[in-house]
């Protein structure tokens, strides 16, 4: 059935290596069955190099990413991912596909693989394109329902164009007219792989900080590498550090109220600052309050959607470290990789950690107020609260926000 369906697909094991492909993949991709068995995914189809503003790779890099990871299947919706021209050497070919990404399993129920089957959907990406473009109306229009989520995938995967254009048309980014070399590509998969095997030998929740260590790890001279979620407002939620003086130096900013993370979310672009003693005049209370723990320079990337900022990767230098006069090499792809991983477990593992970091500390503020008001311990205030919460079948932060909710918390002094 595999080989002779005429959907296309590709067997690939965990380290993204071909291990079986049909006869329908090799005519949608024009290739022949040996050159690719064994062969690592992204090397046999890798970006365009030509083309700064490619997604392919690390989107459906992402996307098995979330399969192993999850053992659940991952549908990418319309993608675009020009593959090589076997007929020109060096050309690529325009192509739209619909990927959907299945986990493969061994007896046991461990994942081992993944089932990469793709569409080819160029032809009706194309149209539906020129339709849009054009606002043209086309008396032969298939069922309603196919229409709808034809033209859904297609303003997704539009939006998602445009932000990415946007973001390199940034004063603080990358040149939109800029062309990758064979080292850059090279490179940007070498940081794709080390990054992605870090993340996905650890626990779940450690993910965010394997890829704190492989900052450290990977890019020179970065001390300290920092992940910070953010919220609408002044919330914010330090999902991984590399140490514990990284940490302090990132709860510095949102103690002051002011330094280069705070400003890249809030504007979208990356700030540099290779001296802070040349940026106090625009941080001048987080530069005096990270002067005591010697901090020198701070790189802050924003991790970006098509749709929003997420929050910011901040790279920490020591105050004298011996190092370039600019920030670390690759560190702009790297934030780019840092996103795709966070994105894979985004609506999993890193909302869960979020929640429980969430639950505790209201836990924590709702024993106190239990503890002051009627005179007892901490330890027998959390035995109250729990002995409540079983009588009221109800979760114990669910009570605990309860009772925060008829004592209003103190705002503290306005800046």
């Amino acid at each position: 059935m595999f080989e002779v369906t005429t959907a296309p697909y590709v067997v690939l094991d965990t380290d993204f290596r071909i291990r079986g492909v049909n006869a329908a993949y090799l005519h949608a991709t024009g290739r022949e069955r040996e050159e690719l068995l064994g062969a690592y995914m992204f090397d046999a189809f890798p970006d365009d190099p030509r083309d700064a503003d490619a997604t392919g790779v690390r989107n459906l890099t992402a996307s098995l990413e979330r399969v192993l990871r999850r053992g659940a299947p991952d549908d990418m919706g319309i993608q675009r991912y020009d593959i090589p021209d076997i007929r020109l050497a060096g050309a690529f070919q325009r192509r739209a596909w619909s990927p959907v990404n299945s986990p493969l399993t061994d007896a046991d129920g461990h994942v081992v693989g993944a089932l990469h089957h793709v569409e080819d959907v160029t032809a009706v990406h194309e149209a539906l394109y020129r339709a849009h473009r054009d606002d043209r109306t086309d008396t032969a229009r298939p069922p309603a329902v196919v229409l709808r989520r034809a033209m859904l995938a297609l303003t997704r995967y539009e939006r998602a164009a445009r932000a990415v254009a946007a973001g390199r048309a940034n004063p603080g980014g990358p040149s939109p007219s800029a062309v990758l070399s064979v080292a850059e590509v090279a490179r940007r998969d070498g940081l794709w792989h080390a990054v992605l095997h870090a993340a996905r030998h650890t626990r779940p929740r450690d993910c965010a900080g394997a890829v704190c260590e492989a900052a450290v790890r990977e890019l020179s001279a970065a001390d300290a590498a920092v992940i910070t979620l953010h919220g609408e407002g002044p919330e914010n939620f330090q999902l991984a550090v590399s140490s514990s003086w990284g940490r302090r130096a990132e709860e510095l900013q949102y103690i002051t109220g002011e330094g280069p993370s705070l400003t890249a979310f809030d504007t979208g672009e990356r700030v540099l600052v290779p001296d802070l003693d040349h940026g106090a005049a625009r941080w001048p209370l987080f530069a005096e309050a990270t002067a005591g723990i010697a901090v020198g320079a701070v790189f802050a990337y924003p991790l970006r959607t098509a749709a929003a900022t997420l929050g910011t990767l901040t790279l920490y230098r020591r105050r004298g470290a011996t190092a370039p006069a600019g920030p670390p090499a690759d560190a702009q792809a790297f934030a780019e990789i840092t996103t795709a991983v966070l994105l894979a477990d985004m609506d999993g593992e890193i909302i869960e950690e979020i929640r429980a970091t969430a639950d505790r500390d209201d836990l924590n503020t709702a024993i106190g107020i239990v503890a002051a008001t009627q005179h007892i311990s901490p330890s027998e205030a959390l035995t109250w609260l729990q002995t409540m919460a079983r009588a009221q079948n109800l979760p114990l932060a669910d009570l605990a926000r309860a009772i925060l909710s008829q004592y209003p918390q103190d705002p503290g002094p306005h800046r």
